[in-house]
């Protein structure tokens, strides 16, 4: 028995992604190029993207009752952003329409998989602390709550706090900017404190703990446990690309592969990983599953071109469909 038929009311959600729907432009080369240099491209393209978008598609595909809350624009690119959500079975119901255009991500990809992303915030920036808190209120616990950094930490921060005892907060301090220094910004350092789990690659660590790279796994390792003491969280995920992803704990650490495949693009890889890992907590996984349904629907995302377009189905995983535990 699926576990809707057991209700007569609607669904709880079971993962909120808060944040940002940006349309992606995309331009295509053999190389990228280098600072003051242009170089010839091969192609170009559009799709659909942003971080908490990415998020809620990919736990959304796998089973999870997802719920994207973000500002789009009064465009026709934001009618299409609610649209394809809405198809992929992404609840977009508090979604706020503004003045401002839809947000843009513009990127730079080579041959190799590699990318150069720049994102202007547009519509994006309109989401209000007040819409945010009220969709995180709504949360039953054993649900999860996805926040990133691609809309202003006030915001976040008040989606974080509203969230009931119980919730799991996952934070992807990406762009990690806003966290940098946490000490002058006491919207940062509230966010940070209220995350259960803080997932994010290993740059980004680098950046929050001011660390030159070492790029050996015992040294990526020591620099995770580090930011979670800085950071004072339970649980610090770090992803290594190909190599998987690294979880710390308090007194224990462990090594999560990645299966190999032949990469084609990584954009919005990390958000297929976050959405994976919410979608799997929130069906009442263990965290080192989690972790692993993460790595592997990261895995088929680089296989293909694009971020929503590249996120696998639980069938594409051998995988069934995730029964939410109920919230």
């Amino acid at each position: 028995m699926h576990w809707e038929s057991r209700h007569e009311r609607a669904p709880a959600v079971t993962v909120l992604a808060v944040g940002a729907y940006t349309v992606d432009f995309y331009i295509f080369g053999d190389r990228l190029p280098s600072v003051g240099e242009t170089v010839a491209a091969t192609g170009t393209a559009s799709a659909h993207g942003g971080k908490a978008a990415n998020v809620a598609v990919a736990a959304a595909r796998l089973g999870g009752r997802a719920r994207f809350i973000g500002a789009v624009g009064g465009d026709q690119e934001g009618a299409e952003a609610l649209a394809t959500l809405a198809r992929d079975g992404v609840d977009v119901s508090a979604c706020p329409r503004t003045d401002p255009p839809t947000a843009r991500s513009f990127i730079c990809l080579d041959s190799r998989g590699q990318q150069y992303i720049m994102t202007w915030a547009g519509a994006a920036d309109g989401l209000t602390a007040d819409v945010a808190a009220a969709g995180a209120a709504l949360l039953r616990p054993g649900a999860v709550l996805v926040l990133q950094g691609e809309i202003p930490v006030a915001v976040s921060a008040a989606a974080a706090a509203a969230a009931v005892p119980g919730v799991t907060v996952v934070l992807n301090p990406s762009p990690v900017e806003p966290f940098t220094q946490p000490r002058s910004d006491p919207d940062a350092a509230r966010l940070l404190a209220r995350a259960d789990l803080v997932v994010l690659n290993a740059a980004e660590c680098r950046r929050l703990i001011g660390e030159r790279a070492d790029s050996t796994r015992s040294g990526l390792s020591a620099e995770a446990a580090q930011l979670r003491r800085q950071i004072r969280t339970a649980t610090v995920v770090v992803t290594v690309g190909a190599q998987g992803a690294l979880v710390i704990r308090e007194g224990s650490e462990m090594h999560v592969p990645a299966p190999e495949v032949k990469v084609v693009d990584t954009t919005g890889a990390g958000d297929g990983f976050v959405g994976a890992l919410a979608a799997g907590i929130a069906a009442g996984m263990p965290l080192a599953e989690a972790v692993l349904l993460a790595c592997r629907a990261a895995a088929v995302s680089v296989t293909r071109q694009f971020c929503i377009p590249s996120y696998p189905r639980a069938s594409e995983l051998s995988h069934a469909p995730l029964s939410p535990r109920q919230c």
